[in-house]
């Protein structure tokens, strides 16, 4: 464990004046033929040495424990911030305080020192006697959206001979960190909202079937195709049986973030509804999850790599939903923004069936045309618009969006 040292202005200053004393009491005993001063010149030597050891050896066996490990909240849910240290010097250090910088996602109910839009300074008395370990806990709750680390951690305490203020800086990353997820903000009239095509979900709803997957037979309709008859079957009943196939039907639903908005310059900026967005977002991954839906993400936030924009691929269950939470919590509220129809123009080649669309954000002019332009036409789409304090999703060609088009 590497703890860089740095020392009090007084340092330097005390290290003088017991060498100008040692001098001192050495010229006073050489010139008088003084015992007591060479007496004091042995004290003051000793005084040195065990100094010089003290400044040397101090925080060398200093250990910070330093796991490997994320905690996951939504806002308002408390947790618990844990530090284990262990002193195996024959120094103690007393009288000092843990200090260290959270992100502003979470928020500790006590020892809060200072405040910033971006971090918080908790410092925390602390004593670690020679020879021991001690664990210090900290409570915390969830405040917003984001991800929060733990920096600039530090030990501050007084020296041991001098009194002077003696900092231990930690040099290592500290690897615990805490993700916030989005408020989950309800979006009405998702459950509409879908696209129909052949798949492998069940649904006695669709005009789909899976010939792999018989469920019986029933009696024969003239409109039943001849190819249906199950000759087998209409043997034994003397009946003309048709066989019954299950049902089948693929939904899946392709949500695409717009975090820009344009100004009155032309220039792309954040939109104000940033956290509302991702918020809504979070809420129809749980939607399609709780329907066993699949659901893949793009959001055009910027990001370096062969893929410039946050994209979460098509996937289902809990784990993708869990994966969907953490990377919308992961985007940064002043990340670069990629412009929007450029991340549109890329998702043209992305997709190989027709999927539910569902913009959420602000939806530029000339986005239809864009789709249209797709290898795979996409007819189905739909945007989340804001009305009434409340979010509603509403058909792209239907809710007014003439600049849409």
């Amino acid at each position: 464990m590497i703890w860089q040292k740095e020392f009090g202005s007084q340092q330097q200053k005390s290290f003088d004046y017991m060498l100008v004393a040692i001098i001192i009491f050495c010229l006073i005993g050489i010139i008088f033929s003084n015992q007591i001063a060479f007496l004091g010149v042995g004290v003051f030597t000793a005084y040195l040495v065990v100094y010089k050891l003290y400044d040397t050896g101090i925080g060398k066996k200093l250990d910070l424990k330093n796991p490997r490990m994320t905690i996951k909240l939504f806002p308002e849910e408390e947790s618990s911030l844990t530090f284990e240290l262990s002193n195996q010097s024959v120094f103690p250090l007393v009288n000092g305080e843990f200090q260290f910088q959270t992100g502003a996602a979470i928020r500790a109910y006590e020892h809060t020192k200072e405040t910033d839009k971006y971090w918080t300074q908790i410092n925390v008395p602390l004593s670690i006697f020679r020879k021991r370990k001690i664990t210090v806990e900290i409570p915390v709750v969830a405040q917003e959206r984001g991800v929060s680390r733990i920096n600039n951690i530090s030990y501050v305490f007084p020296h041991l001979f001098n009194f002077d203020l003696l900092t231990l800086k930690f040099n290592g990353f500290y690897y615990t960190e805490f993700i916030v997820f989005p408020k989950l903000l309800p979006v009405h009239n998702t459950e509409m909202v879908f696209h129909m095509i052949p798949g492998i979900g069940r649904s006695n709803m669709s005009p789909f079937e899976d010939i792999q997957s018989p469920l019986g037979t029933r009696d024969y309709s003239y409109s039943d195709p001849f190819h249906r008859i199950n000759w087998n079957a209409s043997v034994k009943s003397q009946k003309l049986q048709t066989n019954v196939y299950e049902k089948v039907v693929d939904m899946s639903y392709v949500f695409i973030v717009n975090l820009g908005i344009k100004d009155n310059k032309n220039m792309t900026r954040f939109n104000q509804n940033l956290e509302e967005l991702l918020s809504y977002t979070a809420y129809l991954s749980e939607y399609a999850t709780k329907k066993g839906v699949p659901f893949e993400i793009f959001i055009n936030s910027r990001k370096p790599g062969k893929v410039p924009y946050v994209h979460l691929s098509e996937g289902e269950g809990k784990n993708h939903y869990g994966q969907a939470l953490e990377m919308l919590a992961r985007v940064h509220k002043q990340s670069m923004i990629m412009p929007f129809n450029q991340m549109l123009h890329r998702l043209g080649k992305h997709f190989s069936k027709p999927k539910t669309i569902i913009f959420i954000g602000n939806v530029p002019a000339g986005t239809r045309r864009i789709m249209d332009s797709w290898r795979i036409q996409q007819k189905s789409a739909f945007r989340v618009i804001q009305e009434n304090d409340a979010a509603i999703i509403k058909s792209l060609e239907k809710d007014g969006m003439k600049d849409a088009k």
